[in-house]
Formats: structure tokens, sequence, C-alpha cells
């Protein structure tokens, strides 16, 4: 289990705007940046921290507009972040750099490596959010709890906060083991049992809650902009994109990870017969382990 949370690192963009990271791993290592769930924070790689000092990334961990504490931005779109991923490499001095993002952050990897692909090394997407809006297949698939999300979103958008700051609420006043109860109507059985470790709860209450730090709207908005149109097919992605999914996975069902793996013209799915999805946080060494490979074939 991570022991610390490392110190909170800011880049100011064109527009004025602060956005917040982290990093964990080897600072001289390969830079790639980390995209985190819906909702979330620049805290969740910290499970990343040993495997990126053995395997030697730099993991620069991003909360995205509204969440932790980089800037909230009103009306923005899923492909806004390539931009602003983009600007901030430049401000690190980062040249090219792989991206790995995690359920709704897996989305937002997607987007990179449609609009960005020059800049990536490698693009890696773990329990990734699909297309809801676009495939009604994923739609009907959706967890309970995400079906009555996803649907208000659409027909009452204005009010959709309401409800959706209950998870905010949850993860900061409930006890860990009972904002992890909360959530257990979209948990598979493997999720469940990874759910009763107390410092795995722990955690993802800790994540959620920094997510919502401002408030409800950064969380709120990512999730509504998951729930539409992305602004771009996956077909049209042109580099290889590597997939780790849980078929157990029920807050992003396995079907997610089967749509990518036959739309994407370019991957390598990683399945895992029993997990579902809590476990993604708990992947890096599979997923360091596999880049390098590769990496070194290519090399």
């Amino acid at each position: 289990m991570p022991e610390h949370k490392p110190d909170t690192q800011y880049v100011r963009v064109d527009d004025g705007r602060q956005i917040a990271y982290c990093e964990y791993g080897d600072p001289q290592g390969k830079p790639v940046f980390y995209f985190h769930g819906t909702p979330g924070s620049r805290y969740e790689p910290s499970f990343g921290d040993r495997a990126g000092k053995e395997y030697g990334y730099r993991i620069i961990a991003l909360d995205r507009p509204g969440m932790g504490r980089s800037d909230y931005v009103k009306n923005r779109r899923l492909l806004d972040w390539s931009q602003d991923v983009k600007e901030v490499a430049k401000q690190l001095g980062v040249r090219r750099f792989g991206v790995i993002g995690a359920s709704g952050g897996g989305a937002y990897t997607l987007a990179c490596s449609y609009a960005i692909p020059e800049l990536l090394e490698f693009s890696v997407v773990m329990g990734s959010w699909g297309p809801v809006a676009t495939e009604p297949k994923l739609w009907e698939e959706m967890a309970p709890l995400d079906r009555f999300f996803a649907k208000l979103s659409k027909s009452a958008p204005w009010i959709f906060y309401v409800p959706f700051s209950f998870i905010g609420y949850a993860a900061k006043r409930m006890s860990p083991q009972g904002f992890m109860k909360s959530l257990e109507s979209s948990m598979s059985v493997a999720d469940k049992l990874l759910a009763a470790d107390e410092e795995l709860a722990q955690f993802y209450a800790d994540d959620i809650a920094e997510g919502f730090r401002q408030g409800v709207r950064g969380p709120a908005d990512d999730a509504i902009i998951l729930y539409g149109e992305w602004g771009f097919r996956v077909e049209e992605i042109k580099i290889e994109v590597h997939l780790f999914h849980g078929e157990e996975d029920r807050f992003a069902p396995y079907s997610y990870a089967a749509y990518f793996d036959e739309k994407i013209p370019q991957t390598k799915l990683n399945r895992y017969p029993k997990e579902g999805h809590l476990f993604i946080v708990q992947l890096f060494d599979d997923v360091f382990k596999q880049i390098s490979l590769r990496s070194q074939t290519e090399g």
C-alpha cells in the first residue's frame, strides 16, 4: 500500500489556469502522464510508485479541471484535454511521453491517442469507460447507478449535480467501509472482496474525496462528458492501444474492452477472468512490464 502523498505541483497553461499534478516512480525515468478515474484525483497512481521506480518510469499524474486542485473550466469537451496535456508536457520540457488512463481516465487516454499520436510513446487504458452515447449495446450494459446518472445527465443536466454530489459527500463524511458499501450496486463479487480491505477502502475514499475538493462541478462535468458523445471515433486512432480489463467488471463492463479491441485498428488486449474494477490500481507491474518488453522488441 502507498505510504504517503507526494507534494502537489502546478503548471500554468496559456489561458491562465493552473493544472495540479503529483509525480511518482523514477524522477529520471521515461515520462508517462496518468489520467485518473471519474471521479478521482492525482493521488490515484500512488500504487504505481514502486513499479515506476523498478521499471524506470516517471509517472506524472494530473488533476483534470475542477477536480483536486486544478482550476475549473466551464463547457469543456473531451478532446480539450489532449491540448492541456500537450501544453503541460511542453512546460515540463517533455517532448514525447506515454499515457495511461484508468476507468473514466481511459476515455481521456483514447482522446490523446486520437488527437496527439505524434507525441505518444505508448497508450494504455485500464478498465476504461466506453462511448455509451453512440453505441446502444454499451449503454444497455451500464451498471444501475451509472444508468441512472447517464439518463439524468441527458434529460435534466441542470439537476444532475444534486445526486452526483452524494458520491463526494459519502467519500468525505462516511467511514471508508460505509463509502464502499454505498457503491455496492456497481460491484462484482471480486470488487466486494477487495472493498472489504480497510486500507484499500481508505485509499479509494481519500482519492474520491480529493476529486471533490472544490465541490461537485468538476467531477459532475467529467461524468457528463463521458456519458455524451466523445467527438471522435475510436476507429480513427492510428497508434497501438494496450487494453487491461477485468472480465467481472461492472463499473465499466468487459464488453467495453472487447468493443475497443474490435474497433481500434491496433490493440493488445489483456484479460483478467476473475477480476472486477477496483483491482486496476494494482496493475502497474503488468503495464510497465508489457510496455518495457514492447520497447525492447522494437529497439
